[in-house]
């Protein structure tokens, strides 16, 4: 019987931060801003990184942040997207639904697009 792969330290980081609440998410993010990273093989500091963690999360775990909500609902109203233009934006297929019921239900999202939510709220934080 073949032994179990132990997880990779990722893993355990993803795990760990699935665990963790909302304020030690909130910390542990503010600590990640004033650290120096490799982001796609070039060194990035706070500036670069602070950017992208834009003072707080969007969100806990998979769910939306109520502020995140807001924030999105008005750059969506601003540049009259839909919620499906937003999810083609972002890189994924252009069924919305998914976004729409985490706006107007609190539903989950998958974290890839929480991820890609947050980069497209940093691109489009003159909105």
């Amino acid at each position: 019987m073949p032994r179990k792969s132990k997880r990779n330290r990722l893993q355990k980081l993803q795990n760990s931060w699935e665990k963790a609440s909302e304020q030690q998410r909130y910390a542990f993010l503010q600590w990640l801003g004033g650290a120096t990273h490799v982001i796609d093989g070039d060194m990035a500091g706070e500036a670069d990184i602070t950017g992208l963690l834009s003072g707080s999360p969007i969100a806990s775990g998979r769910y939306l942040m109520p502020s995140s909500v807001a924030r999105i609902r008005a750059i969506m109203a601003a540049r009259s997207l839909s919620a499906s233009e937003v999810m083609a934006e972002i890189g994924f297929e252009e069924d919305g639904t998914a976004l729409e019921r985490a706006l107007s239900e609190g539903a989950c999202l998958r974290l890839a697009i929480v991820a890609a939510l947050q980069k497209w709220l940093v691109a489009n934080r003159g909105h």
